[in-house]
């Protein structure tokens, strides 16, 4: 089955419209992943305080979770192209808006400035991401629309790694903060202008939850098949023992990278006695290691038994994450930066750390990899977008508690202590995940066995069984369920 998504990936990347907006996928979430970093390496050098790195994640993570329903019912209003072209050039002028404060507020006030922003830039990508998920079928037609989603969120997967693990601390330790943010400024200004030479497509007014014919008036009803419809999708995975735990993984590791994100600033300037920007330290490394773990679970991952070698997984990462904080623990007996006491102590303690960094990318991956293949190959097609928008809302819902609780942990009994804490969590958890994929929890509702069962599903209800020909609603579906 890989072969042919393979050869698919050619035909689809001669389409220059498709390639344009592919391309503008790239740098726009290469960015998105790579301001996060910028932001907070900014938010330590401002206030030295992990309470405030956890307001930075949750200013760009709470958007996701208040904003992800209305803006596909927004984008489904307007001109997708034009969508794709304001956000990115709002964008532009946002991240602008960064150097503005950092010239002229100080203190308290350029603090929230930039909560704001960061909120309001997080909040514009809530309208990105479906608008370009609906645009992908109107450029290559539904006959290669599997081979368009698959690179897509190959890109999705490989930009996180690359604006977060590696642009970002690039960026940062070569052009300092306010260079980051003209070079990310840059960055959304290309994705813009790749997305204006896409063709123009016609807004469905007359469509509501992608059924034609129904009228905007009546968008109650459409608000409420949609919840419906992703409650379905939440009893699936409910249902089945392997979504569980997959599910579990998936929510964890989104989790821990954004622990890593939020500790690893604070790790370099306080712990080690480093600049903020040298988190790169533990970063790149664990970006090479999620690389190298993309290509070796992608070459040799048939041959794994997943399901415990995803477990063996979660482990490690624990015990990587407690490694980290035995390593920095004189921090919490000497009460000032490591290497300020013991600066001949600087390589081995930077290759350590390095080290480490580099099994924890690698066995986050792995584990990233593998529970995505379970949820892709347990969920059959006409669900698989509801089982995706369970993930991606349980990935913000999940994680926000622990970024506001993490910060004021570091603070009180440092960040060695924060580390240990995670990696005896991330070993519970996995062992949790054990359980929670032997124990039975199906919902039995008459929902759960439409989903279930698509082929009993009443004529009033379509959408689950897939039609006919090519209306003007078709694509707007086939793409929401495909993401």
């Amino acid at each position: 089955m890989s072969t042919p998504t393979a050869r698919g990936f050619i035909p689809v990347l001669t389409n220059p419209h498709f390639r344009a907006l592919w391309i503008a996928q790239l740098l726009a979430q290469t960015s998105q992943h790579a301001i996060h970093f910028v932001q907070m390496v900014l938010i330590e050098q401002l206030t030295g305080s992990t309470v405030h790195l956890g307001f930075t994640i949750l200013a760009f993570t709470l958007p996701g979770v208040l904003f992800s329903p209305v803006a596909g019912v927004i984008v489904d209003r307007f001109p997708k192209k034009w969508v794709l072209v304001a956000s990115n050039l709002t964008r532009v002028l946002l991240v602008g808006s960064y150097l503005l404060v950092l010239n002229t507020l100080h203190g308290a006030w350029e603090v929230l400035a930039i909560y704001v922003i960061t909120f309001c830039t997080a909040t514009l990508a809530q309208f990105f991401s479906p608008a370009e998920a609906s645009t992908i079928p109107l450029l290559v037609g539904e006959d290669r629309l599997i081979e368009a989603n698959s690179l897509f969120t190959l890109t999705m997967a490989l930009s996180q790694v690359a604006g977060l693990l590696m642009l970002g601390p690039l960026a940062v330790s070569l052009l300092k903060v306010q260079g980051g943010f003209i070079m990310i400024a840059l960055m959304y200004l290309g994705a813009a202008i790749l997305v204006s030479t896409i063709p123009k497509d016609r807004p469905l007014i007359g469509v509501v939850g992608g059924v034609p014919g129904v009228s905007i008036a009546e968008g109650l009803s459409g608000w409420r098949r949609m919840w419906g419809e992703f409650k379905e999708g939440l009893q699936f995975v409910v249902s089945k023992r392997k979504l569980k735990a997959a599910m579990m993984h998936l929510v964890t590791i989104t989790t821990l990278v954004m622990v890593m994100a939020m500790v690893a600033p604070g790790y370099a300037a306080r712990v080690l006695g480093m600049a903020p920007e040298n988190a790169v330290i533990v970063f790149a490394p664990a970006g090479v290691g999620m690389l190298l773990a993309t290509g070796i679970v992608g070459r040799w991952g048939h041959v794994l038994r997943r399901a415990g070698f995803a477990y063996a997984g979660l482990v490690l990462v624990g015990l990587t994450f407690g490694a980290m904080g035995v390593l920095s623990l004189d921090y919490q007996r000497l009460l000032q930066p490591i290497l300020q006491v013991y600066p001949h102590a600087a390589f081995s303690l930077t290759s350590a750390t390095m080290a480490l960094g580099l099994v924890l990318g690698l066995c986050m991956s792995s584990v990233n990899i593998l529970a995505q293949t379970v949820l892709q190959q347990e969920s059959p097609a006409y669900i698989r977008g509801r089982v995706f928008s369970v993930q991606f809302m349980l990935n913000n819902i999940v994680g926000i508690p622990p970024m506001l609780a993490l910060g004021g942990i570091a603070d009180a009994v440092g960040i060695p202590r924060v580390l240990e804490v995670v990696g005896l969590a991330a070993v519970l958890l996995a062992i949790a995940s054990i359980f929670l994929g032997r124990v039975d929890f199906t919902i039995k509702k008459p929902g759960m066995r439409r989903a279930l069962n698509p082929g009993n599903a009443s004529p009033a209800q379509p959408a689950p069984t897939a039609p006919t020909g090519k209306t003007a609603g078709r694509p707007e579906q086939t793409v929401s369920e495909v993401k």
